[in-house]
């Protein structure tokens, strides 16, 4: 036999409580600070994805410090040098598609918008998905940095090996606010010291594409 019993009042039914404002800041917070001191070490950042047809995957280039003057012939290419800028299988191409990918990150943190780095890495860059990853979770909950996450300087392209580039890089990691669609700051993702940064890059039939990066900390 169904017995129908009165509903309950509301004031006994069990409320659901939405989390915290700040604790979802804070969980935004914490994954910003990861995802830009991730991958530290000497190890790639990702497995090696596979290069686009007619290319072969990005070799290791013998290290060595980053920004430091390379004794190899041809090496020393700058993001921005005029000789070798234009051609896109370049030394400098590759060190102008680290540029622009640490300059779109930048971009779309600021702007509260997802990054769209699609035309400047492979898949498997794990360094890569991380930084998109933090500019998605900005979107979604309307956040937005007050500053660039990233300061890139010593940007310098290695001589090619094969079908692969190695570029390596300085990156300081900025302390940033974390702000509301009113404009209001609701918190801050603290930042990190100067890294030495290395980026392996594949030549696909459409150019250079970062396929690792790796960071390592500074030697004083």
């Amino acid at each position: 036999m169904i017995v129908n019993r009165p509903a309950e009042p509301a004031a006994r039914r069990p409320r659901r409580t939405a989390p915290p404002a700040g604790t979802l800041v804070t969980g935004l917070r914490i994954a910003l600070v990861l995802a830009l001191t991730a991958c530290g070490g000497g190890d790639p950042a990702g497995a090696a994805a596979p290069a686009g047809a007619g290319s072969a995957p990005a070799g290791s280039t013998a290290g060595e410090p980053a920004g430091a003057p390379s004794t190899s012939p041809g090496a020393g290419t700058t993001a921005g040098a005029g000789t070798t800028a234009g051609a896109s299988d370049s030394p400098g191409a590759a060190a102008g598609i680290v540029t622009a990918y640490f300059t779109e990150i930048d971009a779309a943190s600021r702007a509260g918008r997802v990054a769209d780095v699609a035309a400047l890495t492979l898949p498997g860059c794990q360094a890569c998905a991380l930084d998109i990853g933090v500019t998605r979770d900005l979107a979604q909950r309307g956040l937005r940095t007050d500053a660039d996450p990233y300061a890139v300087t010593a940007v310098d392209a290695r001589p090619r090996a094969g079908l692969a580039c190695a570029v390596t890089f300085l990156a300081t990691t900025n302390t940033v606010g974390l702000v509301d669609p009113a404009g209001r700051r609701v918190d801050a993702a603290p930042g990190v010291p100067v890294r030495a940064g290395t980026a392996e890059l594949a030549l696909t039939g459409a150019g250079w594409r970062i396929q690792t990066i790796r960071y390592s900390r500074r030697q004083p």
